[in-house]
């Protein structure tokens, strides 16, 4: 019936993207992953000739888009690759604890169904 039509929505609020490089750990390689995200519109890094070869995508559920390119070097850096976290995840062993046993009971669940239906073949049979 055709090629279709694409619609793109856009907000009327302007987000210009963010840049970030991502540098490879690999000593020996030059190659960066150029982010650009939290912007609106489609269209927002066609004046970067690094992006034209991507699309621009939109996770569900979110209402601004997001581009990676690899490349070289990338222009308009707004930070850096690196990620520092000063917050921890500290696990509560009641919550631990309830997991387990939860995971106990429906292991025990499953085991009386399949005895119940194995049972229940044999006096079927005989």
């Amino acid at each position: 019936f055709g090629a279709g039509t694409q619609l793109n929505v856009e907000s009327r609020d302007k987000h210009e993207p963010s840049y970030y490089t991502l540098n490879s750990k690999s000593k020996g390689s030059n190659t960066t992953a150029c982010l650009a995200t939290d912007f609106s519109a489609h269209n927002a890094t066609d004046s970067e000739t690094l992006f034209n070869g991507t699309e621009a995508t939109r996770v569900n559920g979110d209402s601004y888009y997001s581009q990676v390119a690899l490349g070289d070097k990338c222009k308009n850096d707004g930070g850096s690759g690196k990620c520092t976290a000063d917050l921890y995840f500290d696990t509560d062993p009641k919550i631990n604890f309830l997991s387990l046993t939860i995971l106990g009971l429906r292991i025990l669940f499953l085991k009386t169904i399949v005895f119940n239906v194995l049972m229940t073949l044999r006096l079927w049979m005989s």
